[in-house]
């Protein structure tokens, strides 16, 4: 009876490693996908990375994620409507399926504050401007939007890989609005004028003094 609770204490034992060690496993093993790039008017911004279901390198099964939101950088791509928007994405292989969503966002639909320079989004409105896209690494997006702050949404699969959901956030700005921080010709005229005045005023002194002396 002593041998026997002995060889049950030890299988305990060893399947108590045997778990702990299948848990070490699963927390070290690496699913993380790779992001995407959107690139308008020449500026670049790297993806936020959302839901997924990726397959461990090396291995025979994938990890799910789930967010409670959309995932983007914090800083938004600044540009004017219409505009086009080049994606690129991680794999050299072409996805399965491809598509996109633009949804205006405000503060009220932001979940949390920047942190680690990404910011999460709601999904209410995400649903009903699902677009299709080529299956190719690089596609080609034209949008004309209304000013204003968007949420674009980007779902990739790829077969026997996984699944991913991209976030980028645009910031499309009054097709007529001047750019700031620039001086006008009126104000560059007036403030030549100022250091003119003031030039011939100290060489008047200069040359008056020298009279004296």
């Amino acid at each position: 009876m002593f041998s026997i609770k002995i060889r049950l204490s030890n299988i305990r034992i060893v399947a108590g490693i045997a778990i702990l060690s299948l848990l070490l496993l699963a927390g070290s093993a690496s699913a993380d996908p790779p992001p995407a790039i959107l690139k308008i008017n020449g500026n670049e911004q790297t993806s936020g990375i959302g839901n997924n279901c990726w397959k461990v390198e090396n291995e025979t099964y994938s990890i799910c994620t789930d967010y409670i939101g959309i995932i983007t950088p914090a800083e938004p791509l600044l540009t004017r409507s219409p505009f086009t928007a080049h994606l690129t994405l991680p794999l050299q292989e072409p996805p399965e399926e491809l598509g996109f969503s633009t949804t205006r966002v405000t503060d009220d639909d932001e979940l949390r504050e920047a942190v680690n320079d990404v910011r999460a989004w709601r999904f209410e409105g995400n649903g009903g401007n699902w677009y299709k896209l080529p299956s190719e690494r690089e596609p080609v997006i034209n949008l004309s939007l209304e000013p204003g702050l968007y949420v674009l949404n980007v779902g990739a699969k790829w077969k026997d890989i996984g699944s991913v959901t991209y976030g980028f956030l645009v910031q499309v700005n009054d097709p007529e609005a001047e750019i700031t921080n620039n001086v006008s010709s009126g104000e560059k005229t007036a403030g030549f004028e100022v250091f003119l005045a003031i030039m011939t005023l100290l060489l008047v002194i200069v040359i008056r003094r020298n009279r004296r002396k």
